[in-house]
């Protein structure tokens, strides 16, 4: 009975040996805990810190993105706008070509057609100068029978005034009768002795005015002047052409370009120095 409360007494100190052991155990325990606890605070700390990090980045990630988005939709719409502008400028440029290439066409016509009026203004010109030659032919004819017609009078006249100096001869010696008939004979002119005049009256002569030959066809008889208003080189107008105070020629102008006056090179002209290029003085 003795020996029960040494073994609880025993068993006391066993147990509170074994609390404090356990005691102790379970502090290192929890000190343990603990530094595994605040360590993995920190850890958890520091991911929050770079979860937030992540969001940001995200965040920031998805505005880049968004707005690269928008820029691309723009880059887009810009190039669909681009292609467009490039099929309307590609239309232009074929409608430009084609245009192009129907002025060209309408350019040779043209100029096709400017060879056609050359080459008809030249031969209306030959032709003028032939209807003009033919005109100074027919005026030419005509004076001739004016002087036919004068030849013919002067002829009547001849004779009445004969047959009035046969009448007066019955009362004269027959020597002088012979002398007056050859005398009178011999003042009457014959038709040879008239030259036919085909320039028009002679107005108050005037010398001085220069001007320069462009152009001269001898076989066509026709002369290109050039010419100003100030030289009164109009249509009708004859001058002759005066060098070193020697007249080469004489010409009657039949059109007016403005800057370069034709004419007909008239009879009697010194052809060899018609030249072009030549610098001439008119003589009205």
């Amino acid at each position: 009975m003795k020996s029960l409360p040494l073994v609880l007494r025993i068993l006391a100190i066993v147990a509170a040996v074994a609390a404090a052991v356990l005691f102790f155990l379970t502090q290192g325990k929890l000190a343990e805990k603990q530094a595994e606890l605040d360590s993995t605070r920190a850890v958890s700390v520091a991911v929050q810190a770079k979860l937030e990090t992540a969001n940001n980045k995200v965040t920031s990630t998805e505005k880049r993105l968004s707005n690269e988005s928008e820029a691309l939709a723009e880059s887009k719409r810009s190039l669909e706008s681009t292609r467009t502008e490039a099929s309307v400028s590609r239309r232009e440029v074929s409608r430009t070509q084609q245009q192009l290439r129907q002025v060209k066409k309408e350019t040779e016509a043209l100029e096709d057609t400017a060879k056609d009026l050359r080459t008809d203004l030249v031969s209306a010109e030959k032709n003028l100068a032939t209807a003009s030659k033919e005109a100074d032919l027919a005026q030419l004819n005509e004076r001739v029978k004016e002087l036919e017609q004068a030849n013919r009078n002067l002829t009547t006249a001849l004779k009445a005034e004969r047959a009035t100096k046969a009448a007066d001869a019955q009362t004269a010696p027959s020597s002088n009768f012979s002398h007056n008939s050859t005398a009178f004979s011999s003042t009457m002119p014959s038709v040879s002795d008239y030259q036919v005049n085909t320039t028009p009256a002679v107005q108050s002569a005037t010398i001085g005015v220069e001007t320069t030959i462009a152009s001269v066809s001898i076989a066509d008889g026709l002369i290109i002047l050039n010419t100003t208003p100030e030289l009164g080189l109009t249509p009708g107008t004859s001058v002759t052409l005066v060098k070193e105070l020697t007249a080469i020629a004489k010409i009657q102008v039949f059109e007016n370009q403005g800057d370069y006056a034709i004419a007909n090179i008239l009879p009697g002209a010194k052809s060899r120095k018609l030249t072009a290029g030549l610098t001439v003085k008119i003589l009205r």
